[in-house]
């Protein structure tokens, strides 16, 4: 793994210039955590340390998954000089094939520049061919797909990564942790702190944070084996394993691991994964545009009808009904 210290992030010449290029659907949450910091340090600093370029593929406002518009000053035909290229996305990238943009990613490698992205625009990275070893991250829902679409890559579950002149942040307010790091490596982690400070966001969180929040305040556990066990279940949605060897992993027997999750969540082992592969297939169809047949197979059901069955059985609503009204409603 490369050394994020690297020289990549020592001081250059003034302003450093970040190019946000945006993702039609892209996410105002993280768009205003990656810029606000570093116009706080201007004002803080009193000078132009920084300065921001919003792009994308043409001119003209840009829609946020939100509905709210950005408009971007450059377009895939006359990107900016930058120190630093970020893509803003968020959910739903199936539709999004540009080219160009790929090719441009491709020109930042070869130039050795810094390059990155927030959210699901690792995924467009990923098929740009441009991470080799890096260490990235991603947004949660898409993590395992990644993974299954590209197998050698090194994808992390954490808030954000920072590999050589890579960066990725799972989305959302990670993206204020990731400059932040950036900031604290070419300013000093008093300038970082006090950055955090203005937006009242407390420390500064480590790129080694998971994304999620801790199995044991999530699901209120106490007892270690229950959560390796519930944590194996969510490593293994696309291949779920047999609750035979869920045990035996953490070292008990399948009768007792059924009256631990019976004591913990009223649920037996197989209802609760179950439960645990439809919620991700939930939130797979209200925020991706992936065919159910795709869902099914990325939450490891035999087939496109057993998951209907199972999914109408949990919500009373079938998937296709579940699509059809969440159309372009995205928000990560």
């Amino acid at each position: 793994m490369h050394s994020p210290q690297a020289s990549y992030l020592k001081a250059t010449e003034q302003p450093f210039v970040v190019s946000c290029f945006l993702v039609p659907g892209f996410s105002m949450l993280a768009l205003s955590s990656l810029i606000e910091p570093l116009r706080s340090v201007n004002r803080l600093c009193g000078e132009d340390r920084y300065r921001w370029v919003v792009t994308s593929t043409q001119k003209g406002p840009v829609s946020a998954s939100n509905g709210l518009e950005i408009k971007a000053t450059h377009d895939l035909d006359a990107l900016p000089k930058a120190d630093l290229t970020i893509i803003v996305a968020s959910l739903g990238l199936e539709h999004f094939a540009e080219a160009k943009l790929l090719s441009h990613i491709r020109w930042l490698r070869r130039q050795n520049r810094m390059f990155g992205a927030i959210s699901n625009g690792t995924v467009l990275l990923a098929q740009a061919g441009v991470l080799d070893a890096r260490k990235v991250t991603v947004h949660w829902e898409t993590l395992e797909p990644l993974v299954a679409a590209y197998p050698d890559l090194q994808v992390s579950s954490e808030m954000y990564q920072i590999d050589g002149n890579v960066f990725t942040a799972a989305g959302g307010a990670a993206s204020m942790d990731m400059i932040l790091d950036l900031i604290a490596s070419r300013e000093g982690r008093s300038v970082a702190a006090d950055v955090a400070e203005q937006f009242l966001h407390g420390a500064i969180r480590p790129s080694t944070d998971e994304q999620r929040p801790d199995l044991r305040w999530r699901y209120r556990l106490f007892d270690k084996r229950l959560e390796k066990a519930i944590m194996t279940m969510e490593k293994n949605c696309i291949k779920p394993i047999r609750i035979s060897e869920l045990a035996a992993d953490i070292g008990v027997s399948e009768r007792q691991l059924e009256r631990l999750f019976l004591q913990a969540v009223c649920k037996s082992p197989s209802a609760f994964y179950l439960e645990l592969r439809l919620e991700r297939a939930y939130a797979l169809m209200l925020n991706t545009s992936d065919s159910l047949e795709k869902i099914a197979e990325n939450t490891g059901f035999s087939s496109q009808a057993h998951f209907s069955r199972a999914f109408k059985s949990w919500r009373g609503i079938s998937p296709v009904a579940v699509r059809k009204k969440s159309r372009g409603d995205m928000s990560v």
